[in-house]
């Protein structure tokens, strides 16, 4: 049973449109593009691996997707709690061959292209997060052993040099290498169970939101301005006071004064004044600004004589 379901990352909302106002030329669309992908991908095989755990016949298990320790700068994919152990799966979803080194805590991927990229190990990332769950588990009086394990969620991935520090599993055996950990001691009851995921849940802390513009490098006066599609990001074009046309994809664009606001706020600041909406938008004055803030519902607070509205 999920005691904590997964949620898509913001980014996979955030990314496409990053994309869309980003000019194409621009050096770092490339990289935004990769990032979307990288993630997108990472997110698929997590929720691959979640549909596989819902498949298990151990129905004692609880599971927990995403704990992230901000202060601890660590993040699980998914934690198993059995009544005997613990288990941390960090789940990686790539194609190719994976080709691990131990001794620099190194991994390379050579794609089905033959294209060779390189990654700090997930050996690295899951023996932290093992360090940390063991450091909560004390804290909390917990006895538990854990365990850890890398997840690749399909069998289409090759592995070479697989580390002997912890194992790499295919999603189809999560069940057969769950189920085979040794059981010691007497188990805990399912209502201590619950207590203990309950616990670790409220040390969940969500990592701050990205810096887009310094992540990217890119400057908020290149994002292109106006109102944009939302499914080729073509820029709007207006047939009244609050209707917006794609020429490229003949929809009517809904709701483009909010998606725009949004993407201000995601993309470059979490305030935003009247002039600023003003130029972003591509209003014709000030009071044209004003309404559309407004009907946003938007929040605001007054400094040196200016209105600074935020979510």
């Amino acid at each position: 049973m999920f005691i904590k379901e997964r949620i898509p990352p913001i980014e996979l909302e955030v990314l496409p449109q990053l994309m869309h106002r980003l000019p194409f030329h621009h050096k770092s669309w490339p990289d935004v593009e990769r990032a979307h992908y990288m993630i997108k991908a990472g997110h698929g095989g997590e929720i691959e691996v979640d549909r596989l755990l819902k498949q298990m016949r151990w129905k004692e298990c609880l599971f927990i997707s995403d704990l992230q320790l901000s202060e601890a700068y660590c993040q699980m994919d998914t934690i198993v709690l059995t009544p005997y152990f613990a288990v941390i799966l960090e789940v990686k979803n790539y194609s190719g061959t994976l080709i691990f080194d131990e001794e620099s805590m190194h991994m390379r991927q050579i794609t089905k292209q033959g294209q060779e990229i390189g990654y700090r190990s997930p050996v690295t990332q899951i023996w932290n997060a093992r360090e940390e769950l063991l450091v909560l588990f004390k804290e909390m009086g917990v006895s538990l052993p854990v365990y850890a394990a890398i997840v690749l969620p399909y069998p289409t991935t090759l592995v070479e040099n697989i580390p002997k520090t912890f194992p790499v599993i295919y999603g189809h055996s999560l069940n057969r290498f769950i189920f085979t950990l040794p059981r010691n001691g007497q188990p805990l009851p399912n209502e201590e169970l619950l207590r203990i995921g309950e616990l670790l849940i409220k040390q969940h802390s969500p990592f701050s939101e990205k810096n887009y513009p310094q992540t990217f490098k890119y400057h908020p006066s290149e994002l292109k301005k106006g109102i944009l599609c939302r499914q080729c990001g073509a820029i709007g074009s207006r047939h009244s006071a609050r209707t917006y046309h794609c020429s490229i994809c003949q929809l009517r664009i809904i709701d483009g004064f909010r998606h725009a606001l949004d993407d201000w706020f995601a993309l470059v600041s979490p305030t935003i004044t009247n002039r600023q909406c003003q130029d972003f938008l591509m209003l014709h004055n000030k009071n044209a600004a004003r309404h559309v803030l407004l009907r946003a519902e938007l929040k605001r607070v007054r400094k040196k004589g200016q209105f600074y509205y935020y979510k």
